[in-house]
């Protein structure tokens, strides 16, 4: 069911990648060639993870030309879907996998043919050798054979041609169970990458021109106050039994109050109630339903790139029914706007710091104040 619901969060932002009006399709693909090591914190694959792997990406993707405001400022960004996959030199015990994602890439600098970029993707991995007590009790990083997909780097492009770009690039890479499966080390990978890209015609035309990336004068937007009220639910399991141990029941309910301070922003805070039913490992004896509720505060920054807006919170908690999860956590993930009001949400909860607690997959309804 969870891997449904991700599966679908990314046909979701799919649709609204390419769904675009005609004059924004400038469309192009690209192919990657990536090698890299893993980062080895492993009790028992030291020796594994010393050999390199050889990797490859293929994107298909839209170049922005302005059209939007968004796209303005944050320099005429690029987004799509991708495919990777890895050969991790050991098919047994790590497997090869596979990763499915949406993908965006903007500009740190740019003169003439020239652009250097961050990048940055999001989606679902799959073919792990998971950990099994008998037949792969090595693997003491990845508990499932699904698991969420993340990476980030630098690249830098140079248009050869009117069609033709190549670019290089360097990039961190991660796979993790997200606490929906044990064990949940996660897989980290370090790469260098090289590819091309080649960028389509319009639909409509028999001749190809490239987007224009010129600035253009927009009406500056007009401030505005807004709450976002969003229902997550989620599965966990805990490391007290590797591989196939019970999964317990945890929901969210956030209430953020934001302000629209720009096009590509709001910036706020809000209120967490938190249910988390795994803490009943913690006791030997039935206890109230109390003692596995939370409540937090928090600060929190959307980045709007177009429908989808990335998520980033971190606070604290006023209320513990039980003394876990540290003092303050994280969250990180992205919303897609199906309506103006109505979202859905897919994000990363952290406790203790940076270890993930959950991963949240909600629903939401933002109630604005726009004059």
């Amino acid at each position: 069911m969870r891997v449904y619901l991700l599966f679908g969060f990314i046909l979701l932002i799919t649709h609204s990648t390419f769904a675009q009006k005609q004059k924004r399709q400038h469309y192009y693909t690209q192919i990657q060639g990536i090698y890299g090591k893993p980062i080895i914190y492993s009790d028992s694959l030291g020796s594994t993870l010393e050999t390199p792997f050889f990797a490859g990406n293929f994107r298909l993707g839209v170049q922005t030309n302005g059209e939007k405001n968004q796209d303005q400022f944050l320099g005429f960004p690029k987004y799509g879907i991708g495919l990777f996959h890895a050969n991790l030199n050991n098919i047994d015990t790590l497997g090869n996998p596979w990763a499915a994602y949406v993908f965006f890439e903007a500009p740190i600098f740019r003169s003439g043919n020239f652009s250097l970029n961050y990048d940055a993707a999001l989606g679902l991995g799959w073919g792990f050798s998971e950990y099994d007590s008998i037949t792969n009790n090595q693997n003491d990083l990845i508990g499932s054979d699904i698991t969420a997909y993340f990476s980030i780097g630098l690249m830098a492009e140079y248009r050869i041609s009117p069609r033709v770009s190549a670019n290089a690039g360097m990039s961190f890479i991660h796979f993790s169970n997200g606490t929906l499966q044990t064990p949940n080390k996660g897989m980290n990978l370090y790469a260098g990458n090289i590819g091309l890209s080649y960028y389509f015609q319009r639909p409509t035309t028999n001749s190809y021109k490239p987007a224009s990336l010129k600035k253009q004068d927009f009406q500056k937007i007009t401030k505005y106050n807004e709450m976002d009220f969003t229902y997550s639910i989620s599965g966990k399991t805990t490391n007290k039994e590797y591989g196939r141990g019970p999964e317990y029941f945890v929901s969210s309910f956030v209430m953020d109050f934001y302000r629209r301070y720009h096009w590509v922003g709001k910036l706020g805070g809000g209120i967490d109630l938190i249910y988390d039913s795994s803490l009943k490992e913690d006791y030997t004896e039935e206890v109230s339903a109390s003692k596995f509720m939370f409540v937090g505060v928090h600060i929190g920054h959307e980045l709007i790139i177009s429908k989808v807006s990335l998520i980033g919170n971190i606070g604290t908690y006023i209320y513990k029914g039980t003394p876990a999860k540290g003092s303050f956590f994280f969250r990180v993930g992205l919303k897609y706007y199906a309506t103006k009001n109505i979202y859905a949400n897919l994000t990363l909860k952290t406790a203790n710091g940076f270890r993930a607690d959950f991963i949240e997959f909600g629903l939401g309804y933002r109630l604005s104040f726009e004059k």
